[in-house]
């Protein structure tokens, strides 16, 4: 592994120091290299005695790993190959062999291998001499993802991104859907499990999950670290009318949590396998074939990868609606970002557009001919319905202090910003939609467009795409009535 930065190390010092100080343990002292050692790392985590939640009722602001501008484009150490049927063993590994590779490994879930190369070697040029290859589909570097951020709940007054769409109209029709409806989350993974140092987020307390899988660490536990997917998941799903906190969208629906992100404390514990996009790809193709029908990714990379696309299609063509941030990018070069891209060729996958308060694309909020619909991602920057707080979606997640500590059972209501937390409002209706019988996720992307309604330039546009989501206007439009 490259030798770490100098806020990487401070943060391993700052989480060893708060766990002596706090008498809550953050991660264990005691590290060794390699996978196994890694793997080892999560498990004695899980293995201490569990720890209550701690919930911290002073909301917060976080911004959210969307604005972290240490990216890197690919991913060092592999590349992503599809070979033609025709290839035997021997030729793939000759393949391997020949462009300085040191292992060939055709991972779960996925129609494709990976190369490993040295980490100092450019995986764009080591792809590139794969292409050449007669027996070889296509041959890419792995693209670095990362994250994209009236109930009885008494800091619901605080959610205006549910007001402003609707959502109280809305629950009139479709009092938050059915468990029969399962809402992949692919993410940095979900508080989901108390276990160990673990807890499950307590305003979660009353939502149900089922089996996904942490393709980050190879184990079927996809515990959050960062706080990212935690809040994602509120969106869809908060447990709502409980008297506690705040509300979700879809509440009543089944969530899988699946994490395929990378962020800082599995790079410091040294997750087993830090892949790119391709491990999107596998999260999509592992949720489909496991029943889910909505699939909310707040993530993107800034290369595409064919991968991806091929389980964006497998996604679509069995059934499953597929919602995607559309980037984060218009402050910062405007950059496209993958997988949303491909939305716009992708009938039942839609990339959203955030919007603050006044309904208008947030500052931030990439600018692209992608953009299909738009929905609130906050901006943190105001205060334009003077409520005393910045206009960031308000959910409950991890507080911040302690998780940069290594601490896992303490929780607040945050503020977050990003079309990271604008494309679980599509979810959200998408499986609204899907409750009331429309299956067809061509069909759910069309009524959404159809009824949204249009706030920018007349027709779609490349800042908000056909308009914001109208919830109960889409509901009503088809007909569906309670």
């Amino acid at each position: 592994m490259a030798e770490r930065s100098d806020r990487q190390k401070l943060r391993l010092v700052a989480a060893a120091l708060a766990a002596c100080a706090l008498g809550a343990a953050g991660f264990p002292l005691s590290r060794t290299a390699g996978a196994a050692a890694s793997q080892n790392i999560k498990q004695a985590m899980l293995n201490q005695l569990a720890r209550r939640a701690e919930v911290l009722n002073t909301p917060r602001v976080r911004r959210g790993l969307a604005d972290d501008a240490r990216r890197s484009v690919f991913v060092p150490g592999h590349v992503v190959v599809k070979f033609r049927a025709r290839a035997t063993e021997r030729d793939r590994a000759l393949m391997a062999y020949e462009i300085g590779g040191t292992a060939l490994v055709r991972p779960s879930y996925a129609d494709f291998h990976y190369v490993s190369i040295p980490l100092d070697e450019d995986p764009v040029e080591a792809a590139a001499r794969l292409r050449q290859e007669p027996d070889v589909v296509y041959a890419e570097p792995d693209a670095a993802v990362f994250p994209l951020y009236v109930p009885d709940d008494p800091a619901y007054k605080y959610q205006w991104h549910f007001q402003r769409i609707g959502m109280e109209q809305a629950w009139d029709i479709n009092p938050g859907a059915s468990t029969g409806i399962t809402v992949a989350v692919i993410d940095t993974g979900v508080a989901y499990l108390d276990k160990g140092a673990f807890a499950r987020a307590p305003d979660l307390s009353g939502t149900r999950f089922v089996a996904g899988y942490d393709f980050v660490w190879d184990d079927a536990e996809p515990i959050d670290f960062d706080g990212h997917g935690t809040h994602v998941t509120g969106t869809i799903a908060q447990t709502t009318g409980n008297g506690v906190g705040v509300a979700g969208m879809a509440f009543n629906v089944t969530i899988m949590p699946i994490k395929t992100l990378h962020t800082d404390w599995d790079e410091a514990w040294e997750a087993p396998y830090p892949y790119g996009s391709s491990t999107t790809a596998r999260g999509i193709r592992f949720a489909v074939d496991n029943g889910a029908k909505v699939i909310n990714m707040s993530l993107g990379a800034l290369a595409g990868n064919t991968a991806t696309l091929e389980a964006l299609q497998y996604a679509v063509s069995r059934g499953v609606f597929v919602s995607i941030s559309a980037g984060n990018e218009a402050l910062k070069g405007n950059s496209p970002s993958w997988p949303a891209a491909y939305a716009k060729n992708l009938n039942g996958v839609v990339a959203v557009a955030s919007l603050g308060y006044d309904l208008t694309r947030a500052p931030y909020s990439s600018i692209q001919d992608y953009v299909e619909l738009a929905a609130p991602g906050g901006h943190t920057g105001v205060d334009r319905n003077g409520d005393g707080y910045v206009d960031g979606v308000l959910q409950q997640t991890f507080d911040s202090t302690a998780q940069e500590a290594g601490i896992f059972n303490q929780f607040a209501y945050v503020f977050y910003q990003g079309t990271s937390m604008a494309a679980p409002h599509v979810s959200g209706l998408a499986a609204l939609l899907m409750d009331q019988g429309i299956t067809s996720p061509a069909a759910i992307e069309a009524a959404m467009k159809r009824f949204a309604t249009d706030i920018g330039a007349s027709g779609r546009d490349n800042e908000t795409g056909y308009g914001v989501i109208n919830p109960a206007r889409t509901l009503r439009g088809l007909g569906l009535r309670r």
